[in-house]
């Protein structure tokens, strides 16, 4: 996959960005909002992975895709929180829209999996390699059934609303906290310079994780205090019920955990709400207390590719860019909290992910190529 995942994302987004700057007045600089950018990067990736090819795989843009996810997410929150609202008359006239983007979605998703059906039938021996195939073929090892049309259609929507959302908000914590903490910031980018001359053409995940402890441990921090992972991970508790840590829970209660409070934890973690990345080159068994991913056997199953995606992006990004603040950025290194941290952009909780709450206006940054 990783071909695929440094083609249609990191590579494209250097073109994307090369242009802008040769296009722009002075044809050194450009700003960019930079939320918007990760996630047109992370829409490339999944659906290159997913159905082997482009946009042209759903019939639509990346506009559509975005709008898409946003909604859902939205849709999925109101549907926790007043799920009537989501299924009987008239109360559904308050999420018509954000239904009829949902309908648009599976209608998409369902289209591309008919038209791979209809391939698979002119086809001899070679089979795509891609997720939409592998969800296609797959069966239950036991009674060795496939997955149900409505099934496949199901778990290609969860994978392209997750790996959308949650790479491309951890991509903009990174890049917003190394602009908060210039020390970070100027550590990791001297660390990927030294380690990858300017005319290496990409790095590698291998690569990054192999020469760039700095950098990574930047993008473990950015998990640790500001996950990216929106949902809470809910349980119910069996029939009899059960004991934890002393307490008798009923059966049939609903239990989740909280990210931000296991990330911010006291116990574990030495000055949570400040961003130090060299806590994990001190101690590199610290990774393994991050619950942004979940842990475990229940472990998130796309985390191997996320990580992947963002340090490969942020390690690239470093090697070819120069990063600065706009003059009327809101929030800078200078402008400290009340605990003596720089105050970070307000978040908003979405239902898989954790994003800027005014993207729009606090992501934006100033772009310039790398003085060689």
């Amino acid at each position: 996959m990783e071909p695929v995942i440094l083609n249609c994302g990191i590579t494209a987004l250097m073109r994307r960005w090369d242009r802008l700057i040769a296009s722009s007045a002075d044809g050194k600089h450009f700003a960019v909002q930079y939320e918007a950018e990760f996630a047109r990067l992370a829409i490339d990736v999944i659906v290159a992975l997913g159905y082997g090819q482009g946009l042209d795989a759903l019939g639509t843009t990346h506009t559509q895709v975005a709008r898409w996810v946003h909604d859902y997410n939205v849709l999925s929150m109101v549907n926790l929180i007043l799920p009537i609202a989501c299924t009987q008359w008239p109360f559904t006239l308050l999420t018509d829209s954000l239904l009829q983007s949902r309908r648009e979605f599976v209608a998409s998703v369902t289209a591309a999996a008919a038209t791979r059906r209809e391939q698979l039938k002119q086809m001899a021996e070679q089979r795509p390699t891609d997720i939409l195939q592998a969800l296609l073929d797959g069966e239950d090892p036991e009674s060795k059934a496939k997955m149900t049309a409505t099934q496949v259609v199901a778990e290609n929507i969860a994978i392209i609303v997750a790996s959308t959302d949650i790479v491309a908000q951890t991509l903009t914590w990174t890049l917003s906290y190394l602009m908060l903490y210039p020390e970070a910031y100027h550590r990791a980018t001297d660390e990927v310079r030294r380690a990858f001359p300017s005319h290496h053409k990409a790095i590698s995940y291998a690569q990054a994780r192999a020469k760039l402890q700095f950098t990574e441990a930047c993008v473990y921090e950015t998990m640790r205090i500001r996950a990216a992972t929106g949902v809470f991970l809910p349980r119910v508790v069996p029939k009899g019920g059960a004991t934890f840590q002393g307490h008798f829970l009923p059966e049939g209660t609903e239990l989740g955990v909280n990210v931000a409070g296991a990330n911010h934890h006291q116990a574990t973690w030495t000055s949570p709400r400040r961003f130090m990345p060299e806590r994990f080159i001190d101690n590199e068994n610290l990774k393994q207390n991050i619950f942004s991913f979940s842990l475990g056997a229940r472990v998130c199953p796309g985390k191997n590719l996320a990580l992947i995606e963002i340090l490969s992006t942020i390690a690239n990004l470093l090697k070819n860019y120069d990063f600065t603040l706009p003059p009327s950025a809101l929030f800078t290194p200078d402008k400290l909290d009340e605990h003596g941290n720089p105050t970070v952009m307000p978040r908003s909780h979405r239902f898989t992910s954790v994003g800027p709450t005014y993207p729009d206006c606090d992501c934006q940054i100033i772009v310039s190529k790398a003085v060689k």
